[in-house]
C-alpha cells in the first residue's frame, strides 16, 4: 500500500482487493475504469492495483491548441496520473512514471516550465492577449481564452502569461494596433499635449501639459528617455507587488536577450 498527500488528505493506493477491503469493508471496486464515475475505486488493468478516481472529466482541454483528443472519450484522474479514457490507454499505479499527475503525459514534471521554455505564442495567449489589449481585465481575460472556470486559478495563470516575453509583446503589438485603428500615433498624443499647453483654462493643466512635451521630447532631464509602455500597468487583479514582480521579470529577461 502507497500514499501521497494532495491539499493535506491521503489518497491511498491498494496492492490488493484483499488489502482494500480492510479500510473499506463496504465499498465495490470496478474493474472498467473507463466507464466508472468519480470517486469510484478502481482496478488499474496495467499491473492490477486498486485506486480511487478523484476526477472524471468528458472534456478534454489540450494547451498547446492542438485538436481535441477525439479518439478519447474524456480522461480520468487518480492520485497517481491522468489517463485518457480510450481503447489504447492501459491505468498503472507506478508514482515514478507520473511525474506529474495533472498531464497525460510521463515525462512533463512541471507544466509552468513548458509555458516559460515556450517562444512562440499559442492561439489561446494570443486570443488572451487581444482581450487583454482592448481593455478586459487580465484574470477574465484568461478564463475566457482557455476556459477557465476557477478565478483564483486563472489570477495565478494569468500572472504567469503577464512574465512572458512573447505575450507582453503580442499585447504590446495588439495595442499599438488598436490605437492605430483609432488614429492615436505619437504625432496625435504630442499634438494634443500641445494644444492643452497653449490653450488650456487650467493652468495646472497647461503646466503639466508642457512637462510632459518637456519629457517626451527631452528638454526636462537633457535627454529622451526612453520609456517602456507600460502595458503591465493596465492590468487589474493584481497587487503592486506582484504586478512589479512580473515587470522586473520581464526588464531582467530583456536584458539577458539584449546582452546574448
Amino acid at each position: 500500500m502507497e500514499y501521497r498527500k494532495i491539499k493535506g488528505v491521503k489518497h491511498y493506493v491498494y496492492d490488493d482487493i484483499d488489502e482494500f477491503q480492510k479500510d473499506h469493508p463496504e465499498e465495490n471496486v470496478s474493474h472498467d475504469w473507463k466507464n466508472a464515475k468519480e470517486g469510484d475505486w478502481v482496478v488499474a488493468d496495467e499491473d492490477s492495483r486498486i485506486c480511487q478516481l478523484l476526477k472524471v472529466s468528458e472534456k478534454i482541454k489540450h494547451p498547446n491548441d492542438r485538436p481535441n483528443y477525439t479518439h478519447s472519450k474524456g480522461y480520468v484522474r487518480t492520485v497517481v496520473g491522468t489517463f485518457l479514457r480510450n481503447d489504447k490507454t492501459k491505468m498503472d499505479t507506478n508514482f515514478d512514471e507520473h511525474p506529474n499527475r495533472y498531464t497525460f503525459s510521463k515525462k512533463i514534471k512541471n507544466t509552468n516550465s513548458r509555458v516559460k521554455e515556450r517562444t512562440s505564442t499559442t492561439n489561446k495567449e494570443k486570443i488572451f492577449a487581444t482581450t487583454v489589449a482592448v481593455g478586459t481585465d487580465a484574470v477574465k481575460a484568461y478564463m475566457d481564452a482557455f476556459n477557465e472556470e476557477d478565478k483564483e486559478k486563472a489570477r495565478k495563470k494569468a500572472l504567469v502569461l503577464l512574465k512572458q516575453r512573447r505575450v507582453m509583446e503580442e499585447i504590446e503589438k495588439n495595442v499599438k494596433d488598436v490605437a492605430k485603428a483609432l488614429g492615436v500615433n505619437h504625432e496625435y498624443v504630442l499634438r494634443s499635449l500641445k494644444h492643452l499647453a497653449d490653450f488650456s483654462d487650467d493652468q495646472n493643466i497647461a503646466l503639466q501639459s508642457l512637462k510632459e512635451l518637456g519629457k517626451a521630447i527631452g528638454t526636462l532631464g537633457g535627454q529622451v528617455k526612453k520609456v517602456e509602455t507600460g502595458v503591465v500597468g493596465m492590468f487589474q487583479g493584481f497587487s503592486p507587488d506582484e504586478l512589479k514582480g512580473a515587470r522586473r521579470e520581464l526588464l531582467t529577461d530583456k536584458k539577458e536577450v539584449s546582452d546574448a
